[in-house]
């Protein structure tokens, strides 16, 4: 399993924030019933989900739909994320 750290935010307009730093190792990953908003805050970060590999660089934004099963990874040492959930609509 990857080592990563995580801290939350305080909710913020009922949404939680999670700030979590990466390595190169992609644990697999599935919100069942929330759809995954997550954003680079510093790093290069490999996504990988439905089939399809995207590349993301800091500042860079990506959107999992719930149910979708994903990977993410540091392509270069670590990577900073912060993701949000919302109920799947």
């Amino acid at each position: 399993m990857a080592p990563l750290s995580t801290s939350r935010a305080a909710a913020t307009y009922g949404t939680t924030l999670t700030f979590e730093t990466l390595t190169d190792e992609a644990a697999l990953r599935v919100r069942p019933r929330e759809d995954t908003l997550m954003r680079v805050v510093a790093g290069v970060v490999l996504l990988r989900f439905d089939g399809e590999e995207r590349v993301l660089d800091a500042g860079d934004e990506a959107l999992v739909p719930a149910g979708f099963h994903h990977t993410m990874c540091a392509l270069t040492g670590e990577a900073r994320i912060v993701m949000g959930f919302r109920p799947a609509q």
